[in-house]
């Protein structure tokens, strides 16, 4: 494996790592979305340093992922506009509180 690689491997491991963290420390609905997102990204950025052997192959993979997330986020933003009509907050206390 080039340094290369194992910098980006590492870089992937650290901003899954900070995600979980910020997700399971926050009560507020941007903060864990946002928390999530950066987890998918540092997942995405493992996977493309394991695809760089076929530079094609992991460009084509990049932008599909890229356009999946743009949408995602769309709908997260969404969810959370209604969320804050509704609730007139963004903590993630009353869906807990929900769930029991």
């Amino acid at each position: 494996m080039e340094p290369v690689h194992a910098v980006i491997i590492a870089t992937g491991i650290l901003m899954i790592s900070i995600a979980a963290f910020g997700f399971a420390s926050s009560k507020n609905l941007i903060r864990q979305l946002l928390s999530v997102e950066v987890a998918f990204n540092g997942a995405l950025l493992l996977l493309l340093a394991l695809l760089a052997a076929n530079p094609s192959f992991a460009t084509l993979f990049a932008l599909l992922l890229i356009s999946v997330v743009t949408g995602e986020i769309v709908v997260v933003v969404a969810i959370l506009i209604a969320f804050y009509r509704s609730t007139k907050s963004l903590s993630s206390e009353p869906l807990e509180e929900a769930m029991v």
